[in-house]
């Protein structure tokens, strides 16, 4: 059984990857003088990683032939075998050459036939040195524009964009790489445009397609307001068909958390890398105990020698799954601290402004009108610390977790200031009461439900914890007895609902509604719950996501009359 919400008017699919319209007739050049190369350094900055990383993949499969190397070249072996054979030495350091020649001028002639245009309505991205590629991604369908800096793009000033849009996991399109600058300002253009923040008023027909230098920002085209009469922010009611439209009224930028260096230390130790180390700990004392049990079974004349030849068997054949796993704990700790470092959250005009990275670092905009669901995330051992991870699903963002990190680590506060931004009204007397409630209530006392009796044999443990609640903005799901999750999905972003039986529910009087959303690392849905009370969530949905839909569609979630009401909550929140 499901049902979808009557759609948007606005929610018409966004043209991703289109084909070359203008390569279509044959001899038409593929650019032209509006199209813009990047940066030529971009060969560089790609290149040098797949300069390391052929050598280490040719080499790690085979540790005998590093240290063999390594004693030649100590030992002065390598050096008298070049001078006996100075062609070989030369034949293998002109194939050395010719390899670096080839990396680097196979990513020269990826960026001589990569080019970039900025329309009116379009980001476009043409490349292909054999097969042509024409990207593009339509300006009022974009989800967020990331701005991403890998160690050697940091060094030389350079910053790659990333441009998302509602078409699953893949990037609609991607420009590496710009100075950081001239991205910077087109990450803020492209957002603005999306977000609502501009109107310009140009001439339709074929001049209405600028060249990219004509289109980058500061060159005096500035946001301005609705058409003057409307009685929005920054027009006048009373101003008449020729009046010139005022600027739009910017919004303070302000940082609304930045996680301490000692809380993401703190968070990285209590996480999955030190359960992954205290299960490497655990084999070690397994195998340890092994071996003094393997000597005394074999006597107790040398007890010594005993364990330590059996703990040499048991370790020899111990150390090949060991080292994976060593280097998944040192990868899962090197991720966690990375992502989180020097995280600060902001909110600007555009949206939710992220900035982290340790060696690599990323600055993201997720826009309030494009989210579509949110989770505040509370693992055991971080409970004792009231500390809680909130991730967000994003069209376009897909599955990866990295990127869908609202908030890596915060307390109680910085959790309840991200959700007010993402959610300023949840139209409720007190909403830190109901999100508590939500992390930590137990049973169908307060506003959520709960599984019933029947449904202890399938949730024997988080039973009293399962359940949702729907406030007059969005439906709230907890679930996990150990590890606490709250899940928060607004009404207008529910794009489609469906209740599952399966046999063995049936028989209990149980179901599981779930809330269909683009792909995120989270799905939204009530499991187990009473049939009577399923249903009666999925009539409420199906009503409220269809109205909430036309009401407060916010695909431009910073038009004029959007953005008035966005002050004014933020004026009331300020004044709370």
């Amino acid at each position: 059984m499901s049902q979808h919400p009557e759609p948007s008017p606005h929610s018409e699919a966004p043209e991703h990857a289109a084909p070359a319209a203008e390569s279509s007739t044959p001899g038409e050049p593929w650019f032209d003088s509006t199209w813009t190369r990047v940066h030529p350094l971009s060969p560089v900055v790609r290149g040098w990683l797949a300069l390391v990383a052929i050598p280490f993949i040719a080499l790690s499969s085979n540790w005998e032939t590093i240290t063999d190397l390594w004693e030649a070249l100590r030992s002065g072996e390598l050096t008298e075998a070049a001078d006996r054979h100075p062609m070989i030495a030369l034949a293998v350091v002109g194939g050395v050459l010719l390899l670096i020649l080839l990396i680097f001028g196979g990513f020269a002639l990826s960026w001589w036939f990569t080019r970039y245009k900025i329309t009116d309505e379009h980001v476009m991205v043409k490349s292909g040195i054999f097969v042509r590629q024409h990207r593009q991604a339509r300006i009022d369908r974009v989800q967020a524009v990331d701005l991403r800096q890998p160690l050697l793009a940091r060094l030389t000033g350079l910053a790659e964009l990333k441009f998302e849009v509602a078409e699953g996991d893949g990037t609609a399109a991607t420009l590496a790489f710009l100075t950081r600058s001239a991205a910077e300002q087109m990450r803020t253009e492209i957002m603005d445009r999306a977000s609502g923040r501009t109107a310009r008023d140009r001439p339709a027909g074929p001049d209405a397609e600028r060249s990219d230098e004509a289109e980058r920002p500061g060159d005096g085209d500035r946001p301005t307001a609705e058409e003057p009469g409307t009685g929005a922010p920054g027009g006048s009611a009373d101003a008449g068909p020729g009046s010139v439209p005022t600027a739009l009224p910017e919004v303070e930028d302000r940082q609304i958390v930045q996680v301490p260096v000692g809380r993401l230390i703190g968070s990285v130790l209590t996480g999955w890398g030190t359960i992954l180390l205290l299960i490497l700990i655990l084999a070690g004392g397994v195998f340890g105990a092994a071996g003094l049990v393997t000597a005394l079974v074999l006597g107790l004349d040398d007890v010594r020698g005993q364990i330590g030849a059996s703990l040499g068997v048991l370790g020899a054949g111990a150390l090949p799954a060991a080292i994976p796993m060593a280097i998944a704990v040192a990868t899962t700790y090197y991720q966690q601290f990375s992502t989180g470092f020097r995280f600060t959250a902001t909110m600007t005009s555009a949206g939710l402004k992220l900035r982290y990275g340790l060696l690599e670092t990323t600055t993201q905009t997720v826009p309030p009108g494009r989210v579509q669901a949110i989770q505040i995330h509370r693992p055991l051992l971080w409970r004792p610390f009231g500390w809680a991870r909130i991730m967000v699903v994003v069209a376009g963002y897909g599955s990866g977790e990295q990127r869908s990190v609202l908030l890596p680590v915060g307390t109680r506060d910085d959790v309840l200031a991200v959700v007010a931004e993402m959610f300023p009204d949840l139209q409720v007397a007190d909403p830190a009461a109901l999100i508590d409630e939500g992390l930590t209530g137990v049973g169908d006392d307060g506003a959520f439900t709960a599984g019933p009796p029947a449904a202890r044999w399938l949730d024997p443990v988080v039973r009293r914890r399962r359940g949702g609640t729907a406030t007059p903005a969005a439906l709230l799901a907890r679930d996990g007895r150990l590890a606490r999750r709250l899940t928060l999905v607004p009404h207008e972003r529910i794009q489609s609902l469906s209740i599952q039986q399966g046999p063995v529910q049936r028989l209990a009087g149980l179901a599981t509604l779930r809330l269909h959303s683009p792909a995120g690392p989270f799905q939204a849905r009530l499991e187990n719950q009473r049939l009577d009370d399923v249903h009666g969530f999925f009539d409420h949905e199906s009503r409220q996501a269809a109205v909430a839909r036309r009401l407060r569609d916010r695909e431009q979630w910073m038009r004029p009359d959007e953005l008035h009401e966005f002050e004014k909550m933020v004026r009331q929140d300020s004044a709370v």
